[in-house]
């Protein structure tokens, strides 16, 4: 874009072309390649577009997210009371997840639970409730229901709740109820001695009963509180009273809560039937865990007994907080999830009642105060982790950014990451809004890359417009601003090797001639963002027609999960492409610029019609 005039360009061009330069050659047909490629792709989107629109289609299913979990293999054999006791008698551990409707039935019976219980505790942990006494049988049955719905191989136990067998004849009835109604395939009651009746009395129903000793929730009151039982010898006596007499009146197993250790594994070794323990030491047969403790998603309690093996509160509340700025800034729905009408139906329906309205605009940015020179004062810089206007997070270290990572905000979210050098144009926008369009969450970088410059005073002056960049990719609908320093890129150490990327090849080029070392740090920041920030998608405009190939093949080289998208070129009214750089243009440079654009048709219009002759290309662009 700095030439002063086209024909220097051109004749050099036609010249290169005329000796075959076979390393251009080779670039030169892949960018020919990807255009096609494009061009192709969009054709088939809008012929996809026209189809979908004159076909009908299902009103649900058709807006999934991105990554999208590959089909279930058919269902393993169902496991019931035969398969449990196999598995206790080989001393292989019985796995025991809680289970409350049909996401978390499915969820854990998926990942392999033996037996789900669809425990009381869905007072706590589903309704918001203190504990467990006010759930009610109907609520139980519901709730089997269900999760019976989402369960196909693991045994599904109910709880009977508080109450609901104060009697022999009332524990079968109301146990029959939740088999019947609630389709669960075994129930469970608390208490030892006192509660054998009950249990004799469900088993003569033809009902499977799983018992309960230890801390029972149900006697949270009685027991004076969330205490461990057993830690004297006449109480871990008891206990096993207790599990004896649930075993001989007939229960398949028996669960220990809140037990010590040691007594959970006396018990264990006196019984005939498994043990499940939660909060009673490794000892037992089996173990059981709530669904909301195993993944985090529990406020009010954190029983020591518990483990977090996921930390999902955040990711779910990041992506609920996605879409509610996706809509507040009216970029969803995109068009991919609406529904249209046929051209012909269309023509009828404006005949009728006009045309339609325009969609709605975009909220407008609100209006901040001029500075003297009369440009809008750019808005503060947020902290790391602080929300900006429109939502944007500032990251200016790695180490913030793993952070990040580790708190589970981005997982599972399609990142799309547009890089830049900052002094952002229309070009850099709409790449932001290529992102914005298919991705979760948008990243920008904007990072000046002095491994790219050859020369120091053409750094020195690059532009640098952090805070002016910032507002812009706030009001674009970025989520995240990754604006690291030099330092924080490329730590250097006195005296020790500094590693860079190189991809074979590129130093050969006419251009990389004119810039040494330009496309080494090309090849180095680029990887080291992929790295970094481990995007979805990334995304480049064809205006750097050789970074964007030069992208492509470290992603295909070095194996990153990343895909690769090239925007088009966007251009200045009289055809010259947006750069950061054009500010340095002096105005003649500036008047012939354009020139360079407007040649290049007139070549591309002649190598179309089969002109191959140098001097015939030569004079059509002059």
């Amino acid at each position: 874009a700095a030439a002063a005039g086209a024909a220097p360009a051109v004749d050099a061009w036609a010249e290169r072309a005329a000796a075959r330069d076979l390393s251009a050659a080779e670039l030169q047909v892949q960018l020919d390649l990807q255009a096609q490629q494009q061009s192709e792709e969009e054709g088939k989107a809008a012929a996809a577009t026209t189809a979908v629109e004159e076909e009908e289609v299902p009103l649900y299913g058709g807006g999934a997210a991105p990554h999208v979990a590959p089909a279930a293999p058919p269902p393993a054999k169902k496991v019931g009371l035969h398969a449990l006791r196999r598995m206790y008698e080989s001393g292989e551990p019985l796995s025991v997840l809680t289970a409350y409707d049909y996401p978390s039935a499915r969820l854990a019976d998926g990942a392999g639970a033996d037996v789900l219980l669809v425990g009381d505790s869905l007072g706590m942990v589903v309704l918001g409730q203190d504990d467990t006494t006010e759930v009610t049988v109907s609520q139980m049955v519901h709730h089997c229901q269900a999760a019976a719905r989402g369960t196909r191989r693991a045994l599904l136990v109910a709880d009977l709740p508080f109450g609901a067998y104060l009697t022999p004849q009332a524990a079968a009835s109301n146990g029959v109820r939740l088999v019947k109604e609630g389709r669960a395939d075994a129930v469970k009651l608390e208490g030892g001695v006192r509660a054998a009746e009950q249990v004799r009395a469900m088993v003569d129903a033809g009902l499977a009963v799983m018992g309960h000793v230890g801390f029972t929730p149900q006697s949270v009151a009685q027991l004076g509180g969330y205490r461990v039982q057993g830690r004297s010898a006449a109480e871990a006596r008891s206990l096993l009273e207790d599990a004896e007499a649930l075993q001989e009146a007939g229960c398949f197993a028996v669960v220990l809560e809140m037990v010590p250790a040691p007594v959970a594994a006396l018990i264990t070794s006196k019984l005939r039937v498994p043990t499940i323990g939660i909060g009673a030491g490794g000892g037992t047969s089996g173990q059981v865990q709530v669904f909301h403790d195993v993944l985090g998603l529990y406020d009010k309690l954190s029983p020591r007994f518990s483990h977090q093996f996921a930390r999902l509160e955040g990711p779910m509340r990041a992506a609920l907080g996605r879409y509610c700025a996706a809509v507040k800034r009216r970029s969803f729905p995109a068009r991919r999830h609406s529904f249209g009408m046929s051209d012909a139906e269309t023509r009828l329906l404006e005949a009728e009642f006009g045309p339609p309205p325009p969609p709605p605009a975009p909220p407008a940015r609100a209006s901040r105060a001029r500075a003297p020179n009369g440009h809008a004062s750019p808005a503060p810089l947020a902290r790391p982790h602080e929300p900006q206007r429109g939502g944007l997070r500032l990251v200016r270290s790695i180490d913030e950014w793993r952070q990040l990572q580790r708190s589970g905000e981005l997982a599972a979210a399609r990142v799309g990451l547009v890089p830049t050098m900052g002094a952002l144009h229309a070009g850099h926008l709409r790449l932001v809004e290529m992102a914005r369009e298919a991705s979760d969450v948008v990243v920008a970088s904007v990072f000046v890359n002095p491994k790219q410059f050859n020369k120091a005073d053409d750094l020195a002056r690059y532009p640098r417009t952090l805070e002016e960049d910032a507002a812009k990719l706030a009001a674009a609908g970025v989520d995240l601003l990754f604006a690291p320093s030099a330092g924080e890129m490329y730590p250097e150490e006195e005296g020790s090797p500094q590693p860079f990327v190189d991809v074979s090849g590129f130093d050969l080029l006419p251009e990389a001639r004119h810039r040494p070392g330009h496309f080494r740090g090309v090849a180095t920041v680029v990887t080291k963002l992929l790295n970094i920030l481990q995007p979805s998608t990334v995304y480049f405009g064809q205006k750097d027609g050789l970074q964007c190939v030069l992208a492509r093949r470290l992603v295909a080289g070095l194996n990153f999960d990343t895909e690769v998208v090239v925007g088009d070129t966007v251009r200045e009214p009289d055809g010259l492409a947006m750069s950061s750089r054009n500010v340095h243009l002096s105005q003649e440079e500036r008047e012939a610029a354009p020139l360079v654009y407007t040649a290049l048709l007139k070549l591309t219009e002649a190598h179309k019609a089969g002109e191959r002759s140098p001097a015939a290309l030569r004079a059509c662009a002059a």
